[in-house]
């Protein structure tokens, strides 16, 4: 299923992967063509790849995602993001300025 989804993110604009146990792999994919990323919930997530590939990504939600540390640094030049959620995730340390 997920390798499935990995090879579709190239030319989707929409990913959601909420409540999933697995997509480390996936997450490194090509996503210069997605929009929104819902990965809330994913409750053993500690840290997301560098996203600097990502560039029309609008929407990033990382709803309880209790285990999140810290955003990458990469999220900074992410341009056209207008909407990051981050309620509840009560690890979160690492916030690069957006």
């Amino acid at each position: 299923f997920l390798q499935d989804s990995a090879q579709k993110i190239s030319w989707s604009s929409t990913w959601r992967l909420a409540n999933s146990r697995s997509y480390g792999k996936e997450l490194s994919q090509p996503l210069a063509n997605l929009k929104k990323m819902k990965l809330s919930r994913s409750s053993w997530l500690k840290k997301l790849p560098d996203l600097s590939n990502a560039t029309n990504l609008e929407r990033l939600d990382l709803y309880e995602c209790i285990a999140l540390v810290e955003l990458p640094s990469s999220i900074s030049n992410l341009r056209k993001l207008d909407s990051l959620e981050t309620n509840h995730c009560r690890s979160l340390k690492v916030i690069p300025t957006l």
